[in-house]
């Protein structure tokens, strides 16, 4: 049976609602570990207290994983549990149970599902060494220490030894393993290199080892032993012909180390190299045996022209001299190699390296290596100053570098110094308009305009009519290129740009969101953000407390930092210039800093410097923050009247403040008013009470509920002892700001301080509440189960006091989490006891809801003709109270899907 039709699209609008909760899980969590990044740059103390910080943030609730009840997930399909909290075998029981498993398979979902203990696992294997199958399960394990890697490799075993290849596959331990609903990006799975105590194991036996293991050992700047070692270079030159765009460092690291050999043995012989080039790609035995052989006849060798692969290696007098002597045909024939079996040039990238030790030995441009760079372009337009000295050798090439020379300064700049220097222009942005292509505009303001751009003639002139598009490419890469250019650029992405000019980069740096902040995570991709600092700072055009200073939103230079490898030789100076920003910025802030900034960064639109930079709020976060962690200084002085020490004043001006920016924010919620000033529900600016701050526009309040929301926790936590009305109202106060802001999950922790604070001040009115409003927000969060317990401990408060309006809305939130579960009978019995309380109550529009309701429940019984009776009195009640109060928007929908529903139940069958 399908998911109730609640709202309006039924299921559909159901199953849209859980992907929402599962993208706000998703958000919530990757700011975490963005700000958990750059807590990891402090010093330890002051890490540890940044840590505990982000972990009491709401934040923390909102990351943790959405499991829908309906379609039958549980959290232990994905154990995320640390290691130490599992349930599988540990210790002795673990040896045991891997000594009977039958493949590497079961090996693996065991150890995936254990506690592993590494220092047991290797006593065990001393005393009695594991069978190839619990070895090959254990060695894959990339938490592999390398003295138990190196042991299960003695005695030597291929099979055990091969399967190291399969820490590539991000094998992690049970403690690294994410959920699959966790916002985390997956880490990318890079290179896993070997340490030297395992090369050394592997490299005498490299010869029989798997074409997945070679191509790990070819590490670059280690490939040269691998070369050495080995005694069949025909198996290791299969592992580099098979290997993908991602191994070519590894590739080209094999053919560096194979040249590195052949120059060393072979010098400037032309005779030796042509015979190795001929060779060397079909020798079945070592690189020594092939080079101490080289006089010895070989029948059939001479067919075989030689391969370009090898020729490249060669010094560059020998390498000019043989392809000179090499027609167009066999040229062709050479580079059969980087041309793969579906005729494509995989290889391109290596192709492109060749085309640039071509042009280093000084050979001379020839039509197939244009032929070579353009297929190579096709699929790598990034190589292209590698290219640029063919320019003018075939139609096709000249174009493809025309068209991509107006993103490339440096190849723009080599092809215009391919042409004649023009003479300069009597009018020069009359000339600049008549060009089309970068090389030509290029050439026209170096001629006209070497040192000064003409600026204001410029922008007048594009403002009286657009400047083509190549000659904004052309300026952008000149000192002080205007914004009003920049955003000229038609669809330009922000790494091209970048790689202009330092303006251009600024520039670029300050536009990477592209949209409201709120949604960077959804479209602001780690790899734009990532290439487009990655450009700026590869050129050096911007030091890093530049990109830093400039980079908007603030959240950008904390995903491109979290997202730097530790191999990476840049990343030290990048972690290091942030770390001097959060750790002065947390000095200056005090306890809470890390608080506030988590809720402060997902709707931070400035760059990190000004998030960081002291507000007037910090203050009373601050403060805040040392009273609840210290609750014996909140205490009144008993010499001072109650309610007016400095604690309590600031709390009660903080109400104010949130409540008079909720009421203009939203005029027809439901606030508490049994804690703040009568007229709370009515608008300031109509109404201006000198008790209440007037706001000149929504938009300002909702920047003073951003600003004073990032202290809702620690106001909680004060309040709680200082003023707990405050702290049982707090969760109806704010929650239509949070769920406009979708920051839903914040209502849990707080709805629970409250349902604290209530039960020991003994008010059980707002326990009832509180209770209610943890309800609904477990509800919106898809802990339906939590949300029944809730909602039904607040029935039964609001029953005790005897408050009908309060139990008419929880009944029918009450039913509506049932409904979600597929519990109709209990649905349908709630939501009929509901009605009579929404007459007591005078809620005529709450009545048509909850018939609505009732139909679903009904429905889903087969109870066909009370379910029609329901809709009737669904339709009669809300089109009949179309007055203007309530949500009326709310209102439209629920009556449009009651109507529906009655038409497809009383629609005639035939």
């Amino acid at each position: 049976m399908g998911a109730p039709a609640s709202y309006g699209s039924g299921a559909g609008a159901a199953a849209r609602g859980d992907r929402a909760r599962t993208a706000a899980a998703h958000a919530a969590a990757s700011w975490l570990s963005m700000l958990r990044w750059a807590a990891g740059l402090l010093p330890p103390p002051a890490r540890a207290r940044a840590v505990a910080e982000l972990d009491a943030t709401g934040l923390s609730v909102a990351a943790a994983p959405f499991y829908p009840v309906r379609h039958g997930m549980r959290a232990a399909l994905h154990d995320t549990r640390p290691v130490d909290e599992r349930q599988g075998p540990s210790g002795r029981e673990l040896v045991a149970a891997l000594r009977s498993v039958e493949t590497a398979v079961d090996g693996d979902r065991l150890l995936d599902a254990a506690r592993v203990d590494w220092d047991v696992l290797a006593a065990a294997h001393a005393r009695d060494p594991f069978p190839s199958v619990p070895s090959r399960a254990l060695i894959a394990r990339r938490d592999c220490p390398d003295p138990f890697t190196v042991a299960l490799l003695t005695p030597w075993r291929v099979e055990v030894a091969n399967r190291i290849a399969a820490r590539q596959k991000n094998r992690t331990g049970p403690a690294e393993r994410r959920s699959a609903y966790r916002a985390h990006t997956a880490p990318l799975v890079h290179c896993h290199d070997l340490s030297d105590e395992i090369r050394k194991v592997l490299l005498p036996h490299v010869s029989h080892l798997r074409t997945p293991l070679l191509r790990l050992l070819l590490a670059p700047g280690k490939a040269r032993e691998v070369v050495r070692a080995t005694a069949r270079l025909d198996r290791l030159l299969a592992a580099v012909d098979h290997g993908d765009h991602g191994h070519l460092p590894r590739i080209q690291a094999f053919w560096d180390a194979v040249g590195a050999e052949l120059r060393d043995t072979l010098g400037e012989d032309r005779t030796a190299w042509t015979a190795v080039a001929r060779r060397l790609t079909r020798h079945k035995g070592s690189l020594r045996e092939l080079l101490d052989t080289l006089g010895d006849p070989v029948p059939g060798s001479r067919k075989h022209g030689p391969d370009l692969r090898v020729l490249i290696q060669a010094p560059p007098s020998v390498l000019t001299a043989i392809v000179a002597d090499l027609d167009d045909a066999a040229l062709e024939r050479a580079a059969e190699r980087y041309v793969g079996d579906d005729r494509v040039r995989t290889a391109d990238g290596l192709l492109v390296t060749a085309l640039a030790q071509l042009e280093g030995a000084g050979v001379a441009p020839r039509r197939p290596f244009a032929r070579w760079a353009h297929g190579a372009l096709a699929h790598r337009p990034g190589e292209l100053a590698e290219v640029a000295w063919l320019y003018g050798g075939s139609p096709d090439l000249d174009g493809s570098l025309i068209r991509l020379a107006r993103l490339r300064p440096d190849l723009r700049r080599r092809l215009a110094a391919a042409h004649a220097q023009p003479p300069p222009a009597v009018d020069p942005v009359a000339e600049l308009r008549a060009q089309h292509d970068a090389v030509r505009a290029q050439l026209v303001l170096d001629s006209s305009c070497p040192d000064d751009t003409p600026w204001p003639r410029l922008l007048e002139a594009h403002v009286a009519e657009p400047l083509p598009e190549p000659v904004l490419w052309v300026l952008a890469s000149r000192p002080g290129f205007p914004a009003v250019l920049a955003r000229a650029l038609p669809g330009a992405r922000t790494e091209d740009l970048a790689a202009q000019g330092a303006d251009a980069a600024r520039h670029a740096l300050a536009h990477l969101a592209g949209r409201s902040p709120g949604d960077v995570l959804d479209h602001l991709h780690a790899s734009t953000a990532g290439a487009t600092i990655h450009s700026i700072r590869a050129r050096g055009t911007l030091d890093d407390r530049t990109v830093l200073d400039t980079a908007r939103p603030a959240a950008v230079p904390l995903l491109y930092g979290r997202g730097l490898l530790p191999g990476d030789r840049s990343r030290d100076a990048w972690n290091s210039a942030c770390a001097e920003l959060f750790t002065d910025a947390a000095r200056r802030f005090g306890p809470g800093f890390w608080h506030c900034l988590a809720h402060r960064l997902p709707i931070f639109e400035g760059t990190l410097p000004e998030l960081l930079a002291p507000r007037p709020g910090d203050a009373l976060a601050s403060r805040l923050h040392r009273l609840a962690e210290n609750p014996n200084r909140l205490a009144e002085n008993p010499g001072e009247p109650a309610g007016t020490s400095p604690v309590h004043v600031l709390l009660e001006r903080y109400e104010e403040r949130v409540r008079a920016a909720t009421a203009l924010l939203h005029p027809d919620a439901d606030l508490p008013g049994a804690y703040g000033p009568p007229d709370v529900r009515r608008s300031p600016d109509a109404h201006g009470s000198p008790g209440i701050h007037a706001f000149p526009d929504r938009e300002a309040a909702l920047r003073l509920l951003d600003a004073e929301g990032e202290n809702l926790p620690l106001v909680a936590r004060v309040a709680s002892t200082v003023r707990p009305g405050l702290a049982i109202a707090l969760p109806r106060l704010v929650a239509p700001y949070l769920r406009e802001r979708g920051r839903i999950a914040e209502l849990v922790p707080l709805a629970e301080s409250a349902r604290r604070t209530a039960a020991r001040v003994a008010d059980r009115r707002g326990e009832a509440d509180a209770e209610a409003a943890l309800g609904r927000a477990l509800f919106l969060l898809g802990r339906y189960e939590e949300g029944v317990l809730a909602c039904e401990r607040a029935l039964a408060l609001l029953h005790d006091i005897g408050d009908p309006h309060g139990a008419a809305r929880t009944s029918r939130d009450l039913g509506r989490v049932l409904l979600f579960l597929h519990r109709f009978p209990e649905a349908a019995t709630v939501l009929e006891r509901s009605r009579p309380l929404c007459r007591e109550a005078g809620l005529p529009l709450l009545e048509g809801n909850v018939c609505l309701l009732l139909g679903h429940a009904l429905r889903h019984l087969d109870r066909t003709a009370e379910a029609a009776t329901a809709y009737r009195d669904a339709v009669a009640l809300l089109d009949g109270n179309g007055d203007g109060s309530g949500d009326g928007s709310g209102r439209e929908r629920a009556l449009d899907a009651a109507k529906r529903e009655l038409d497809r139940l009383t629609a005639d069958p035939r």
